[in-house]
């Protein structure tokens, strides 16, 4: 029988790492202006770091995953002190602060709410333990070589690490700690701001603003607890670390300590923020600060989905020890009982929330002032970083679905070579192509669209394809075909080439629709102009199945474009992507007050990025 109670990682490697961690933080700098008092401490702090350098350098495995000398510099001058941080006392998991978040967001939807904290009794309260989030589809084994893909990353061993903000605006509130430590709790609610005099003298409007940046801060706390307890609950398992193989431990962890590294000193400056002015407190200077450093432990670990899911079903499907320890693991109550796959994606869940909370504040500051400035480069480098993040998930998955392709296929007309990383998968399926002929029979045709090709093939045995044509996507244009009442055919939709046009018939009407605007795109939407557009909200979550349709997350709100077959297709408000999307993941906004505001909430940020 296989024990795990013991998975900490034992005393002497935790006051290992904390004395690496004190040392490495010493500003060796900072004592050369103590003349020879300041030399022998520097002099000290060089030969200490030496010794842990040269002890991590044999045994520390896990430094192996920072994927080089880049984020060890980083990390190096990040002192971790959890003892000093009080927002470490949350008692909502982030998982949970999630799932209740997302809920109050379809409430506010279906009521007419006009903001988050005009109703004390709408305001979220600690939620039961969240339901299973659906997790994607495992993708197919990885190619080795796609490895190196991740360590394009920028270095950033000469970026200067964020200072702590240094101003004397206002004391440090001494019950700050306690007073955060209370789950679900508004800015407004706390005791320093409650009985403070400069409370009446804020507009509802600044009041909502402030509550927001709150909700970065607490929010970031239930996060830090949520990676404290993955990292310590499960990566520093003894048992997983002697299951697990070095490559497999990576792949299936990333780098969730380092995250953790990170994130613990983002919080550290946001609490900082708030104790030296708890009524005037920001937070987006602090977030474009850590940007950087987000970007070093995100992309990467971002990126490496595809193989931690991979590596996490091989090992569930395939080793009973490692099946046995999770499910073990997950029973404890340390993790609330929680899978183990719900820590896995709280890194996407995060960095796309701070997202939409700066996107909030953009919607709230004044145009043209400081606060508005930083939220607005927060929010553009928040952005970018998430962008490159999915470029590069997209190009690794591209590249594997393309290189398997290109084992499958033959070509009998002109050979065009498939494999190329700026080549992309939009579309794929079975249509019936018809003839004007009636000595010609229909034949069944697949097709694989791609941003720069059509590839018409014929479908063989074992999964092959004989490829009997390709066109240039910049020659083809896609359009209805209206049905007359004397046929029986239905769902077609004409092919315009170069030189003819080819009659298509798929198998729903739907499916039609989806190729037609996977084949001829339609202009981006005008949003000024989307009034009179149906909105509708997501209430389940969905996970793409196909390269023209979007995932989406609970709450998330969808502009309708058009529904057929119980599809829909539409543009996410928070990013501005199209696609296709099940119709039985969605509820309907009907408030026209809700539309309203969603679309003006859309359009102040949009305009206030445009303009900055």
């Amino acid at each position: 029988m296989l024990s795990v109670e013991d998975n900490c990682g034992g005393d002497e490697e935790d006051e290992r790492e904390e004395e690496y961690e004190d040392v490495l933080c010493e500003d060796p700098t900072s004592a050369s202006s103590k003349s020879s008092e300041g030399d022998e401490r520097k002099e000290d702090w060089m030969r200490k770091k030496k010794e842990i350098d040269e002890y991590e350098q044999d045994n520390d495995d896990h430094s192996k995953s920072w994927g080089g000398m880049e984020l060890k510099n980083v990390l190096d001058g990040i002192k971790i002190s959890q003892k000093n941080h009080g927002l470490f006392k949350a008692t909502q998991l982030y998982q949970q602060y999630i799932d209740t978040t997302q809920e109050f967001e379809i409430l506010r939807s279906r009521s007419d709410v006009h903001s988050t904290y005009e109703d004390s009794s709408l305001s979220p309260a600690p939620s039961p333990p969240p339901s299973r989030r659906p997790l994607p589809p495992l993708p197919s084994p990885p190619h080795p070589h796609l490895l190196s893909h991740t360590g394009s990353i920028t270095s950033a061993k000469n970026l200067p690490l964020p200072e702590l903000p240094n101003t004397e605006r206002r004391p440090s509130s001494p019950r700050l700690s306690i007073s955060l430590s209370q789950s679900s709790l508004l800015w407004r609610d706390l005791e320093n701001v409650k009985y403070s005099p400069e409370l009446e003298l804020l507009t509802e409007d600044q009041r909502r603003l402030q509550e927001v940046r709150f909700e970065v801060v607490t929010s970031e706390a239930s996060y830090c607890r949520s990676l404290d307890i993955v990292v310590d609950h499960f990566v520093k398992s003894k048992q997983l670390g002697q299951l697990l193989t070095t490559q497999d431990k990576n792949w299936l962890f990333s780098r969730l300590a380092d995250v953790r590294t990170i994130s613990r000193r983002f919080l550290s400056m946001l609490e900082q923020s708030m104790e030296t002015d708890i009524m005037h407190f920001t937070v987006c200077d602090i977030i474009a600060e850590h940007c950087p450093r987000f970007r070093l432990v995100y992309v990467p670990y971002l990126t490496n989905q595809s193989y931690q899911d991979a590596t996490y079903q091989k090992l569930m499907n395939g080793n009973p020890g490692f099946k046995q320890i999770v499910e073990t693991l997950e029973k404890s109550q340390v993790c609330e009982r929680l899978p183990l796959r719900s820590f896995l994606v709280l890194p996407f869940q995060r960095i796309t929330r701070i997202k939409l909370l700066v996107q909030n504040i953009v919607k709230r500051t004044t145009p043209g002032t400081v606060e508005a400035t930083h939220a607005i480069r927060a929010l553009k480098l928040l952005e970018k970083m998430i962008r490159e993040s999915n470029e590069s998930i997209s190009q690794m998955k591209n590249l594997e679905s393309l290189v398997a392709l290109n084992s499958k296929v033959n070509f009998e007309c002109k050979t065009l070579p498939l494999v190329s990383q700026s080549r992309r998968l939009v579309r794929e399926g079975v249509i019936t192509k018809l003839s004007n002929s009636l000595k010609e029979p229909e034949k069944s045709i697949h097709l694989h669209l791609f941003n720069d090709y059509l590839l018409f093939s014929v479908p063989k045995e074992g999964g092959r394809f004989t490829v009997i044509n390709h066109y240039p996507v910049t020659e083809l244009c896609a359009e209805d075909c209206p049905v007359k009442l004397d046929t029986l055919q239905k769902n077609l939709f004409r092919l315009r080439t170069k030189q003819n046009f080819l009659l298509l018939r798929a198998d729903s009407e739907s499916d039609k629709l989806r190729w037609i605007s996977a084949i001829s795109p339609p202009q981006p939407i005008e949003l000024s102009s989307a009034q009179d557009c149906a909105q509708m909200q997501c209430i389940r979550a969905y996970v793409a199945q196909q390269p023209d349709e979007l995932s989406l997350e609970k709450a998330d709100v969808v502009l309708v474009h058009q529904d057929c077959d119980n599809w829909v297709e539409g543009t996410k408000l928070s990013d501005l992507h199209r696609g296709w999307m099940p119709k039985s993941h969605l509820e309907a906004i009907v408030n026209p007050k809700v539309r309203k505001r969603n679309l003006s909430d859309v359009l102040k940020v949009t305009n206030a990025t445009a303009t900055a």
